[in-house]
This record gives structure tokens, C-alpha cells and sequence, in this order.
């Protein structure tokens, strides 16, 4: 059975592959943002997209590195904001 980490991750991967081609070697470890293929602007979008998505409420103390800095982090902070 696929747990709901995998099913985000999966989801987050699929965004991040047709939003941003630079990510082409995506990997769950992959830095987003200190790689330089996701700009500001960019985690905006995704963050909106994670919103709407999966139907969480972002609060600015959301926007740390701890939860966007790789698409593996960004799966274990949508999980852990939808069982809060």
C-alpha cells in the first residue's frame, strides 16, 4: 500500500517536472531553491499550488527551509499540515 508521503511526493514531483524543466534529474533530495531552479517567484506558484492542491491553509511561518527546501520536505510538510 502507498502511504501519503509517497502519494504527495508524487503529486509535488509531477508539478515541479512541468512547472520548472530545469528540474529534468528531480530527486527527493533535490534543493530547490539553492540549486537556483526554482526562483521566489516560482515558490510562490508552488506554494499556491500545494494550497489549492491539497487544500491546506499556508501561514507565513510556512516559508522556511526546513519545509521547502526539497521536493521530499515538501511532501512530509503538506502530510504533516493535513493531519494537524
Amino acid at each position: 500500500m502507498i502511504d501519503d508521503t509517497t502519494k504527495s511526493y508524487a503529486i509535488i514531483e509531477a508539478y515541479l517536472r512541468q512547472r520548472f524543466p530545469a528540474l529534468n534529474n528531480l530527486k527527493p533530495e533535490t534543493e530547490l531553491l539553492a540549486g537556483g531552479a526554482v526562483d521566489s517567484l516560482g515558490m510562490l506558484d508552488l506554494m499556491m499550488f500545494l494550497g489549492e492542491r491539497f487544500g491546506i491553509a499556508l501561514e507565513d511561518g510556512d516559508f522556511t527551509p526546513e519545509n521547502l527546501a526539497t521536493p521530499e520536505r515538501l511532501a512530509a510538510f503538506v502530510d504533516q499540515r493535513g493531519t494537524s
